[in-house]
């Protein structure tokens, strides 16, 4: 029996395919119909029978055969009084031709789009081939088809979250349907309410009193319809209060020194659910010091001296505002020492022993003091300590990643420093390559599958490049990259150049080492003729004589093998010899095979070649 829920609408107007199901369009594709509009006939039809892999009978085509024109799907259907044997909708073998006007009858699909609408679609399914300017929706309504109303989109006129008291339009739209009613409900996480009930109109006002969480409810259904409901989609919003800043303090008063730490605390009519902003004005624009978050406390480390403004912005978590409330108080601020710039002579990376030069640069470099130190990674250890000296000498006589650090502080300044500068720097060893390995090992025939491999002195942190000499030029295998392995697929037979060159990440060489190993390729063996003295059939103790031609017999080696129909029998293994004799004994039908192989090979047989022989 047909699914109810399914139809199949062909419209010639568009060449396209509407596949129904559930109520609802699922999916259209792009066909091919006659090439004269009388061709595919018109109608409401039916799927009759489905059937894979049709052979083409006109042209004794198999059916799956790449050329067969009826693709590898039919969907047959009743048209003309046929029984789904004439017309169909199928795959075919010319996909340039689908979207055109192309067929003697039948609507051709692309291959991969028939076998997804034969797995879906049932026999009896509803068909119906027009030539027509409606849309699809519109030619399946006048064909019967029950669409159920579905919702699109549940919107509103205020995105969430809102204040309390904003006036929300709440509307809806269905993407399917007719007649459709629409019922309007919110939920205050206690229970439901409908703010109103089933209407035409899609649109409703609301406006909440108080704050909460709430759910927005919409139900649609056909005016017609036994059901509750046909479809619902829920919206959730927030309503909140509007915060508001009741105090702003520091914990420590102005004036301060610059870079000092100052404690900062704001208080809101609801700091649960208050967002807090930090800002101060250095007298041309305002300056984050902590973005908006549930903190209602920050540190701000002011470093330049001046007069300030600093702000507290507070807002609802949920609001949409830049902010509610504010607050500011006035805060003044006197310098301290700063490092503008920490420089070297010689940019990182660099490799060992070498002299590298460490020069500071500070906001009063006469009133200042300056401590160098250096991290090799398990200690800091001070070049230079705090002097009126900008600048030290540093000679790094092993390979890591290493932080130079300057501290500066005013000469009058109490503290340990008063501003500090880090850096990264990385001193290296120059790549070197300790092997070479290949697998397999040479020599090997052309088109083998061979992987190279290098081992540095430091792996992990040096770059590899592979290059193949064939007689004539060099061609990159692989360029710099952190992998150690290449493939390489010799074509050609004939004697390679492999080389590898490898450099430490950081290097500026082109390489920093290079070795280079000999490869040989040769040419399977092939078998060029293979011949016998004497025709088939042959009696009983006749001699028979075989011989086979190669194309490089100085370099193959060759084999003979006789097949009684029971079992197979080497009656000479591989030699240069490229003849036998053989002498039958028994009657029976025999096979004759030769094989043939490159000296070098490493498989049982590069070719070989088989004649069967009848012996009475």
């Amino acid at each position: 029996m047909a699914n109810s829920n399914q139809m199949i609408i062909i419209n010639k107007n568009t060449n396209q395919l509407a596949y129904y199901n559930q109520g609802k369009l699922e999916k259209t594709f792009k066909v091919a119909t006659g090439r004269q509009s009388s061709y595919t006939p018109e109608g409401k039809f039916k799927i009759v029978n489905k059937i894979k892999n049709r052979p083409y009978y006109k042209q004794n085509i198999p059916g799956g055969h790449p050329s067969n024109p009826l693709g590898d799907r039919w969907l047959g259907i009743n048209a003309r009084g046929t029984h789904g044997t004439t017309y169909a909708i199928h795959g075919n073998n010319n996909p340039k031709s689908i979207g055109t006007y192309a067929s003697a009858g039948c609507i051709r699909m692309y291959n991969d789009e028939i076998r997804w609408l034969f797995d879906r679609v049932a026999v009896n399914t509803p068909v119906i081939i027009t030539n027509s300017k409606q849309s699809l929706n519109q030619i399946a309504l006048a064909n019967g088809y029950a669409f159920e109303s579905k919702v699109n989109k549940l919107s509103v006129s205020q995105s969430s979250p809102q204040p309390t008291n904003t006036s929300v339009s709440v509307s809806a739209s269905v993407s399917s349907g007719s007649n459709t009613l629409y019922k309007f409900m919110v939920h205050d996480g206690k229970k439901w309410a409908t703010i109103r009930d089933f209407s035409s109109t899609n649109k409703v006002n609301w406006q909440p009193k108080s704050a909460g969480n709430y759910k927005l409810k919409v139900q649609v259904k056909n005016k017609n319809s036994k059901k509750k409901y046909e479809d619902e989609k829920i919206l959730n919003y927030t309503v909140y209060q509007p915060a508001k800043a009741n105090s702003l303090a520091v914990n420590k008063v102005s004036p301060q020194p610059s870079n000092t730490s100052i404690n900062l605390t704001a208080q809101s009519n609801n700091n649960t659910n208050n967002q807090f902003k930090f800002s101060y004005f250095d007298g041309k624009k305002w300056i984050d010091i902590q973005k908006y978050s549930s903190k209602s406390k920050a540190t701000w480390k002011p470093t330049k001296a001046g007069t300030y403004q600093v702000r507290v912005q507070v807002k609802h978590k949920n609001s949409n505002k830049k902010f509610d409330s504010e607050r500011m108080i006035n805060y003044t601020v006197f310098n301290e020492a700063k490092i503008n710039t920490l420089s070297f002579n010689h940019a990182t990376p660099q490799p060992i022993n070498t002299d590298v030069t460490i020069t500071a640069q500070s906001n009063d470099n006469s009133n200042n003091r300056f401590k160098f130190l250096v991290f090799d990674g398990n200690k800091w250890v001070t070049i230079q300590d705090f002097s009126t000296k900008r600048t030290v000498s540093w000679k790094p006589a092993k390979a890591g990643t290493y932080q130079i650090k300057v501290q500066a502080k005013h000469r009058n300044s109490k503290k340990a420093f008063d501003h500090e500068r880090v850096m990264t720097y990385n001193v290296f060893h120059e790549a070197t390559l300790s092997d070479i390995s290949l697998n397999p090992v040479s020599p090997q025939p052309t088109n083998a599958d061979i992987t190279v491999t290098a081992q540095s002195n430091d792996n992990s942190n040096n770059h590899f490049r592979f290059l193949i000499f064939d007689g004539q030029k060099w061609e990159a295998l692989q360029d710099f990259s952190s992998k150690r392995s290449t493939s390489w697929k010799p074509l050609n037979a004939g004697d390679y150049q492999i080389k590898v060159q490898v450099k430490h990440k950081h290097s500026k060489k082109n390489f920093d080492h290079e070795q280079i190993i000999n490869y040989t390729v040769y040419n399977p063996a092939k078998i060029v003729a293979f011949n016998m003295d004497r025709e088939s059939p042959q009696f009983i103790n006749n001699e028979i004589h075989f011989t086979v031609n190669s194309h490089d017999p100085s370099n193959h080696l060759y084999r003979f093998s006789i097949f009684d129909g029971s079992n197979w029998d080497v009656v000479q293994d591989y030699s240069p010899n490229n003849n036998y004799r053989w002498v039958p004994t028994s009657e029976g039908t025999y096979t004759v095979k030769s094989e043939v192989k490159h000296k070098n090979s490493s498989i049982s047989f590069d070719d070989s070649k088989e004649v069967v022989f009848t012996i009475e």
